[in-house]
């Protein structure tokens, strides 16, 4: 239908009227907000997006990648805890501690088979602890002192310490199947769990498919598939249009914006156990004096981070062991934004303000590169406002971003690198990872850019050696205290983490993308 010069004018009134009403009606809404609640597509498969490419599906191989998200639902566990942290059966059917002997007892369960069929047994088991804690978790491997085998029903774990809570340390070690054939990548990966592997696509795609002689009975779902999606503002936008049904961590202005749709979603929001950390190359002559260091973290106000770029939902670091670990020295507190302070200790480095202002050292400007993720939004944010922060006592920072592989390459044992905005995790429920960044391995090489100090590397070697939890937690609180002084890198902060489930699924216990959490996903079913 086409309108006449008369009928325009007529109806151009009308027209420009009902334009001015559409405006006036988005302008009256947030700028971010949601005009239409997200689709809800019907069929039976989880998906789940994972900031973190796909490495390998070996246990033993990989320790912190997208693949961890996969495991809880493709292998199985001796036990799991539960929402209060109590352990529950899964493999296991009965535990018990002789502490005299320092022996753990373990009981399976002998209806368990692994994927392709073959029963799962008490050898599989020790195979599974061996190897993955060995290349994992080396300090856990060394408080074993013997694994035998009464049965193929039956463990007993020797320990080389009294420690009544060793379970709790090694509940999440995957059982996989002694085979003498392939390693698990050269074919297809087995476990025992709830899941199947089906296929995968490289470092993006991951697809799982419900394992019908599950020893908890066959899941509900008929599988679940795995993206590698980096940027978690695409994977928000693909949870509002249904393209998955689970986005970790997604930005507090996208969960304020999603919070309005409380019928369609699952939210669960916890501090991370790991912190945001401005690393140094303290090889570097440039950051080699701790007063240096100190100063550089002086000159940063991190609760304005906090404040106004994570909108408040987050804590100041002040250590390395995090924010509420039980291994963090309770006396502790941040270094407080004091400029001038900082500025009086570049001074007593020898750091001194040119015409211009800028700090300069025997000739030398003091300016360096700061690497940041390319992948991520917020610490490209955070990047941005530290530059300014330095900017202000006479520090030049350029800010580059690169893909995150490549900035852990360059300072994972190594060195390649002036400052680096990444993250590290914090001493919790199992220690030895976070130790495992600061403590050299055989080649003298640390995950925290070669950083070494004799008396860090004294009490974290002693650590893993304490005869019991109150000997190791000693040990970790003296090198939270010292780490925090040697400022190896400016601790930033620890997010407040939000992650979201669309509710075309019911869930039986409460959501969560925790290791246990995940492996409850088991138990999700299609919602009427």
């Amino acid at each position: 239908m086409f309108f006449s010069n008369h009928n325009m004018k007529k109806f151009f009134p009308l027209v420009i009227g009902l334009l001015i009403m559409v405006l006036a009606v988005a302008a009256c809404q947030k700028g971010d907000a949601v005009s239409q609640p997200p689709a809800q597509p019907r069929d039976n498969i989880l998906r789940f997006d994972v900031a973190a490419p796909f490495l390998s599906l070996d246990p033993s191989e990989v320790d912190v990648s997208g693949s961890t998200m996969i495991f809880p639902l493709l292998y199985s566990y001796l036990f799991v805890p539960d929402e209060q942290g109590r352990l529950q059966p899964d493999l296991a059917t009965s535990w018990s501690y002789d502490r005299p002997a320092r022996t753990w007892t373990i009981g399976l369960r002998a209806d368990a088979f692994f994927h392709d069929h073959q029963p799962v047994t008490a050898d599989d088991v020790r195979y599974s602890l061996q190897a993955v804690l060995a290349n994992i978790q080396p300090g856990l491997m060394e408080a074993i002192k013997e694994i035998a085998i009464p049965s193929d029903h039956t463990l007993n774990l020797c320990l080389n310490h009294d420690d009544p809570g060793f379970m709790q340390k090694i509940w999440s070690v995957e059982i996989m199947p002694h085979r003498p054939a392939e390693p698990v990548e050269s074919c297809l990966p087995v476990g025992s769990g709830p899941f199947v592997f089906a296929s995968r696509d490289g470092e993006r795609q991951v697809v799982l498919t419900a394992n019908e002689n599950y020893h908890a009975g066959r899941p509900a779902l008929d599988g679940v598939t795995f993206y590698y999606q980096p940027d978690p503002e695409k994977t928000w936008t693909r949870l509002l249009a249904g393209a998955t049904d689970i986005a970790r961590e997604i930005s507090p202005k996208n969960y304020e914006i999603t919070r309005q749709y409380q019928d369609r979603f699952y939210f669960h929001h916890y501090t991370l156990e790991y912190y945001a950390i401005l690393l140094y190359n303290t090889r570097a002559p440039l950051f080699a004096d701790a007063r240096v260091r100190r100063a550089l973290t002086q000159a940063i106000d991190r609760q304005h981070i906090v404040d106004n770029i994570l909108n408040g939902y987050g804590r100041v670091a002040a250590g390395p062991m995090g924010v509420d670990s039980p291994f963090h020295d309770p006396g502790l507190t941040p270094l407080a934004h004091d400029p001038q302070a900082a500025l009086e200790t570049m001074k007593q480095a020898g750091w001194t303000a040119n015409d211009h202002g800028v700090l300069v050292k025997d000739g030398r400007v003091f300016a360096f590169t700061l690497l940041v993720p390319e992948e991520t939004q917020v610490e490209k944010t955070v990047a941005r406002y530290v530059q300014l922060c330095f900017n202000d006592i006479g520090i030049r920072m350029d800010v580059q971003s690169r893909p995150y592989k490549e900035i852990v390459s360059r300072y994972s044992g190594n060195s390649d690198f002036q400052a680096v905005l990444t993250e590290f995790p914090g001493a919790y429920r199992q220690p030895e990872t976070m130790i495992k960044g600061w403590l050299p391995d055989e080649q003298e090489k640390t995950l925290a850019g070669n950083f070494h100090h004799p008396e860090v590397i004294r009490l974290l070697s002693q650590a893993i050696q304490a005869p019991d939890f109150a000997s190791e937690k000693a040990y970790l609180v003296q090198a939270d205290s010292l780490l925090a002084a040697l400022q190896p890198g400016s601790f930033l902060f620890q997010k407040t983490a939000f992650d979201v489930m669309s509710r075309r699924f019911f869930l039986s216990s409460p959501f969560s993308l925790s290791h246990p959490g995940i492996y409850r996903l088991q138990q999700a079913a299609l919602a009427p």
